[in-house]
């Protein structure tokens, strides 16, 4: 079929096992309610919204018809087109159909899939793209621009990612040039974000803004509640994916690539340092997938293909028997397949 068509039919296939093995809802909940309301009028400041910092999305959802009701499949797509573009940017890699199929079930069968499939309307898919775009065509400088902009218009919580995308960028060449043709790339999206929250805040009052998440009261009663879920959490995004980059890790030091451990290193740090201001710990977990995919990248030049297809596989099917949660600050939030009480009453009775 080509690699572009079948890309499209993996994409698919992905989502709808994702949707398999959680319990998909179409009822908005919190942020996704809020969304969807912002889509329906994104610039009209009569009506009261506190994610108006994170008016990309809710933007698109506007100009493409796909607003208010209809946004949360705006937001399925993007998610199966995440999936699709893994598989498609891998093939591109030369990684072959089974290791680029392996790492789109790792990523499909964690919280980038679940939390939008229970919670529908959140807008991180359309981060995850941008991301992933920029990952795979980091030399294209203008690419980078774009992409870090829109990236943290989508969503404020991507600036976490920011250290370890300069790394990224940076590459090897620890020149003068280097580092100022860098810090260039994140210029665009800083000044203009910066000027769109100044004038935003100027003609209207948004909730979640720098005040709120760094009040004294949020700060004391965020931690007090995610530090007693917090590893849990985190291995509740990717649950056996983890285990790539740990390997990678492994390999690394074993090569003496000290660099690349601490631009994996740094990824983990970040992310999980939203979690001074912020309480989804498993669904904000998953802004660390470059673990993922990089991990992937080091995993396919340092084992036999025959081991890294099995490692990938393996782990993928593990996953498949380790119950997923949504954890965040109070209770977990079980994802369990929505076929499953039925199939355990029918295995009890037979």
């Amino acid at each position: 079929m080509g690699q572009g068509l079948t890309s499209v039919v993996v994409g698919l296939i992905l989502l709808g096992l994702a949707a398999l093995f959680c319990s998909p809802r179409w009822e908005l909940f919190f942020h996704g309610k809020g969304f969807s309301r912002l889509s329906l009028a994104p610039f009209d400041f009569s009506i009261e919204s506190s994610l108006r910092f994170r008016i990309l999305s809710p933007l698109l959802g506007y100009i493409l018809f796909l607003k208010g009701a209809l946004f949360k499949y705006l937001m399925l797509a993007a998610l199966a087109g995440f999936h699709m573009l893994v598989y498609l940017f891998h093939r591109r890699k030369d990684f072959s159909p089974a290791e680029a199929l392996g790492i789109g079930l790792l990523l499909s069968m964690s919280t980038l899939s679940f939390f939008q499939l229970y919670f529908p309307g959140y807008t991180d898919p359309v981060s995850y793209i941008l991301i992933l775009i920029l990952l795979f065509y980091r030399e294209r400088n203008w690419t980078v621009m774009i992409c870090l902009t829109l990236l943290i218009f989508n969503h404020d919580n991507t600036i976490f990612l920011f250290p370890f995308l300069f790394l990224f960028l940076f590459g090897k060449d620890f020149s003068f040039g280097r580092l100022r043709e860098t810090l260039l790339l994140f210029m665009p999206a800083i000044i203009l974000y910066g000027i769109y929250r100044l004038v935003l805040g100027a003609i209207s009052e948004v909730g979640f803004d720098t005040t709120y998440y760094f009040a004294a009261e949020n700060l004391r009663w965020t931690w007090d509640h995610v530090s007693e879920h917090l590893v849990e959490g985190v291995f509740q995004a990717f649950r056996l994916g983890w285990i790539l980059p740990v390997i990678a890790l492994l390999i690394n030091v074993k090569g003496k690539r000290h660099n690349e451990n601490l631009l994996l290193i740094s990824c983990f740090i970040f992310v999980v340092s939203q979690f001074f201001i912020a309480y989804d710990i498993s669904r904000l977990s998953g802004l660390a997938f470059p673990l993922i995919i990089i991990s992937g990248w080091r995993l396919k030049a340092s084992l036999k293909p025959n081991v890294f297809v099995r490692l990938l596989w393996t782990a993928a099917f593990v996953n498949l028997f380790i119950p997923s949660l949504c954890i965040g600050a109070l209770e977990p939030i079980p994802y369990p397949p929505f076929w499953w009480p039925e199939f355990k009453d029918w295995i009890f009775n037979f």
